[in-house]
């Protein structure tokens, strides 16, 4: 299988274990680790993983972006990219104590003309691909309504599109009828009820408007609407609403689980077609990053 991933959000991940965390102390670490990573990287290496042909388009920019092209190649990612003239930020994740702590550099946004040849990489990959996951926040710099095309082109080549999306992107591309949506519950309430709410604040009246409105997106669009909820259980909606229940692990690192989940839902609606499985094989598959260190990581 052919897979293309879409993240205009490039990031070098520092993955740091320490013993125990002391806040206003020296805290020195056990384990570091250095990976290119961002949504899109995180996926595409799990595809790769997998055994699939992964690709990653992606702008990249700066001293760094040969870097982040080697990495990208050691882990079997073919990255597609234009020259953003903007530096790769670096996000720091923190293990220590049971916990993970994300420390996050925001992007810094692409020149003028980059957009260009992102088009134009993007149309070239469909030819060759069998699937589109579009996932992450963009950088800033690019048109508004670049990621509701991108959809609307794959579709018209009669692509599997997964969109790992939230705001306004996500909610321009669904008028082009992507085959699966997939942020979660938080992400989801934000988007469509500008609604800001943890994974487990659900009252009973939102409750019943979500799930009124993952099944209008299904009538109106053929969206399947699939909603991560950490350790609870996913909602999903096709014609019938289902749940999927993740089994309990001892979680190292929680970071790229959702972008395990996307990779491996993608691969098995595209090969079988059974979304029951395809969410059981999934959030099984997300169990096992969990307890990785390294982010996006299932081997």
């Amino acid at each position: 299988m052919r897979l293309l991933t879409v993240c205009l959000n490039p990031t070098f991940q520092i993955t740091m274990v320490f013993p125990s965390l002391l806040l206003g102390e020296v805290n020195r670490a056990k384990e570091h680790y250095l990976d290119s990573s961002g949504k899109g990287m995180n996926t595409a290496r799990v595809l790769a993983q997998l055994g699939h042909d992964a690709f990653l388009l992606s702008h990249l920019g700066g001293e760094r972006k040969h870097e982040f092209i080697r990495m990208a190649e050691k882990d079997r990612v073919t990255v597609l990219w234009t020259d953003s003239k903007s530096e790769i930020r670096t996000c720091i994740t923190v293990l220590g104590n049971g916990q993970t702590t994300e420390l996050i550099q925001e992007p810094e946004p692409v020149r003028s003309g980059t957009e260009g040849p992102i088009r134009e990489l993007f149309t070239q990959a469909l030819e060759t691909v069998d699937g589109v996951i579009i996932t992450g926040t963009r950088a800033g710099g690019y048109a508004h309504d670049l990621y509701p095309a991108f959809v609307k082109e794959a579709k018209e080549k009669g692509l599997f599109v997964l969109l790992d999306l939230k705001g306004d992107d996500l909610r321009n591309s669904l008028i082009h009828r992507p085959d699966i949506i997939k942020p979660n519950m938080s992400e989801f309430v934000q988007t469509f009820f500008n609604r800001t709410i943890r994974e487990r604040e659900m009252d009973p009246h939102l409750e019943s408007e979500v799930r009124g409105l993952m099944k209008q997106i299904h009538d109106e669009y053929g969206t399947i609407t699939y909603l991560s909820r950490g350790k609870e259980e996913s909602w999903i909606q096709d014609k019938e609403f289902h749940t999927v229940t993740p089994e309990p692990v001892e979680a190292v690192n929680t970071l790229g689980c959702g972008d395990t989940l996307s990779a491996v839902l993608a691969v098995e609606l595209m090969e079988h077609g059974d979304l029951l499985r395809a969410a059981e094989t999934a959030t099984c598959w997300a169990g096992v990053n969990a307890r990785q260190i390294r982010p996006g990581t299932v081997h």
